[in-house]
């Protein structure tokens, strides 16, 4: 497939889409926080967030369920009720920040393999790699956590999650001249962390996994609407 030469302009924009996600209004500072990791919050008030988003792990670690309770993730965390609240308004915010550290994990990898260059095809490839990565770090617990909507309605209803996901790889597929629903919807299928822990259980490596991930989205037919019923 040809690569449209404003995929290497695009590829060029995802430091900056790291540093300001597009999803207003959760910029970057906004989402790390959410997921108890801003580094600008008080240290007292990052390290509460960062015990109630610990006890989520532990709770699915030993239920292999997600909470229902935000007194139950309290009390695992050892604050008070009252306390908890104060940092998240509902169990499933404190649900969605363990989600979301999966996706911010992915753009820091991205970060450290030397972010976008020239070489567009290879950007779009190594951050296949960094994502497989993060879901191999935190896959198995985000499978746990998983929403019962799906990715291309909870990006249509602006989830803070999909949006930041959606802040880092659209660009690069608005580039490919094809329907970029399409191929967010083939990414998100072959890059699901359930279907990724299921490659890596059948032995496949991290580049392989990656590879497959990329060539699948290229290949993604250049459809424009549904297909007719027979």
């Amino acid at each position: 497939m040809r690569i449209s030469s404003h995929l290497v302009a695009a590829v060029r924009q995802l430091p900056d889409i790291v540093e300001r996600v597009s999803a207003d209004p959760h910029d970057r500072d906004n989402l790390a926080a959410l997921a108890g990791r801003s580094p600008s919050e008080r240290a007292d008030t990052r390290r509460t967030r960062e015990r109630l988003v610990r006890a989520v792990h532990a709770w699915v670690h030993e239920h292999d369920a997600p909470p229902t309770r935000l007194t139950d993730v309290a009390s695992l965390a050892g604050v008070s009720t009252a306390t908890a609240y104060r940092h998240f308004a509902s169990v499933d915010d404190v649900i969605q920040a363990v989600v979301l550290q999966l996706p911010m994990r992915a753009a820091e990898l991205f970060d450290s393999s030397g972010g976008a260059t020239d070489d567009a095809l290879d950007s779009f490839a190594r951050w296949n790699e960094s994502w497989i990565n993060a879901c191999l770090e935190h896959g198995a617990l985000a499978i746990h956590l998983r929403s019962s909507r799906g990715f291309l309605q909870r990006r249509r209803e602006g989830d803070p999650v999909i949006a930041f996901a959606c802040a880092l790889i659209e660009p690069l597929l608005d580039a490919l001249d094809g329907d970029t629903t399409l191929m967010l919807f083939t990414w998100n299928v072959t890059s699901d962390p359930r279907e990724v822990l299921d490659l890596r259980r059948m032995g496949w490596e991290t580049r392989q996994i990656a590879d497959f991930v990329t060539r699948s989205v290229l290949a993604t037919p250049n459809v424009t609407s549904p297909p007719r019923s027979p």
